[in-house]
């Protein structure tokens, strides 16, 4: 899973995807949504998910939220702090908010 991280400060040669290193926030994400995010950040905040529930719950937001695809029994490291930098910049947008 090593190749998932290099790849991301390259582009394709052909132009096929641009190099990227941000993680863009949606701003058309439903209130509910959000809520969900808020509520499980204290079980996230210290960059270890508490618990199993904890981390399939992350994996399952980030998933509906940025459309990807994550197995939720991953245990990839790259993959889940993947989805926890997503959950964090929401998190920090939206709860300045609630």
């Amino acid at each position: 899973m090593k190749v998932k991280s290099r790849i991301s400060s390259q582009s394709c040669p052909k132009k096929y995807w641009l190099k990227t290193k941000e993680i863009e926030v949606s701003k058309e994400i439903p209130q509910e949504l959000i809520k969900e995010v808020v509520d499980l950040y204290p079980d996230l905040k210290t960059g270890r998910a508490k618990d199993i529930k904890a981390k399939k719950k992350m994996i399952e937001l980030y998933n509906v939220i940025y459309g990807a695809n994550y197995s939720t029994t991953t245990n990839c490291g790259s993959c889940i702090s993947t989805c926890f930098d997503g959950i964090k910049k929401i998190y920090k947008e939206y709860s300045r908010i609630n």
